[in-house]
């Protein structure tokens, strides 16, 4: 599945560590899929997919590629830490991350920056929390679902 690819690709190898250089440690307790957990400690990145439709319709049906929509939101302390966490994700897909294969078979392609605004502050648990928004559009066909 593609968010589960995202997470691996962040979270393992050295290949994001530019990422997990800014998550809170471990990596793979700062990124989520859809929702943090409560009392999550920050920083961290909280991935969902937006949209997915097909990305063509041919004779035989849909293709298997997707067209479709990632957000990642970046949450910090303070504002700043939440936009360059933003700022690395964004830069780590674009430019860094040339496309292929993600750790669960998923190819991908990332094409353009859709969003990336900074978001009102949130109360968090212990304090307030500061969320910056990324959405990157993606062309990729689905690998395993296990």
């Amino acid at each position: 599945m593609l968010l589960k690819g995202i997470y691996s690709q962040l979270t393992t190898g050295n290949s994001a560590a530019a990422v997990q250089a800014l998550l809170n440690s471990p990596a793979a307790e700062s990124v989520f899929i859809n929702v943090a957990l409560k009392q999550s400690a920050p920083s961290y990145l909280v991935l969902n997919r937006v949209s997915a439709p097909p990305a063509g319709q041919t004779l035989d049906g849909a293709s298997q590629l997707i067209d479709g929509e990632i957000q990642f939101d970046s949450y910090a302390n303070d504002q700043p830490t939440a936009q360059r966490l933003s700022r690395t994700v964004r830069d780590y897909f674009m430019q860094t991350f040339s496309g292929g294969e993600l750790p669960d078979g998923t190819t991908i392609q990332f094409v353009e920056v859709t969003l990336d605004q900074d978001m009102p502050y949130e109360e968090g648990g212990t304090g307030y929390l500061y969320r910056a928004l990324l959405r990157l559009q993606a062309l990729y066909t689905e690998g395993s679902f296990t």
